[in-house]
């Protein structure tokens, strides 16, 4: 696949994504986004607060890649390529794996009490998601990498992360849609 081809499909899907996510949870109330059918699974605002966090641990420093990347005049070549950090990435996240994993502290909202302005932060962090994946296309993402958040050693390349992004929101937002 190419790496415009990509980006193209990854912008499709998150437009999707948010569209349903405006029609379906931008206006309900509190009780029904705290909603939890069972004990064990999470409410819809954890699954968007989850998904929220890992947007800032990851739009800086995907935005300085990217930067960084025009600067030395990485331009686009190509095909992308997965690197093999880069498929147990995608492998975990994708919304077919019905394999159920458990989050970091730092990711698991179920102890915390969350408001209806965690939908509007959801919808802010997407829209500069697209933004994003628009400035992506003038950068080679392979050779574009992005260090692993909250971790001493590891990078991603961008169109590998950018991929992991988009697969872990449609894996999560299937979780909240079936909460309704």
């Amino acid at each position: 696949m190419t790496q415009q081809d990509l980006l193209n499909r990854l912008e499709s899907d998150l437009r999707a994504d948010l569209a349903d996510v405006r029609a379906r949870f931008s206006d309900l109330n509190v009780n029904a986004l705290t909603h939890r059918p069972d004990p064990n699974s999470w409410n819809i605002l954890e699954c968007l607060a989850h998904l929220n966090r890992i947007a800032d641990d990851y739009t800086p420093a995907m935005q300085r890649a990217i930067h960084r990347a025009k600067a030395r005049r990485w331009t686009p070549s190509g095909s992308v390529r997965y690197t093999a950090r880069g498929k147990r990435l995608l492998h975990r996240a994708n919304p077919g794996n019905s394999k159920q994993y458990k989050s970091r502290k730092r990711y698991n909202f179920t102890l915390h009490p969350l408001g209806q302005d965690i939908v509007k932060s959801f919808i802010i962090k997407n829209e500069q998601l697209l933004r994003m994946l628009q400035a992506a296309s003038e950068v080679d993402l392979n050779r574009t990498t992005v260090p692993k958040a909250n971790a001493w050693f590891g990078r991603y390349t961008l169109g590998n992360l950018l991929e992991y992004l988009i697969l872990h929101q449609r894996r999560h937002l299937r979780q909240a849609v079936s909460m309704l």
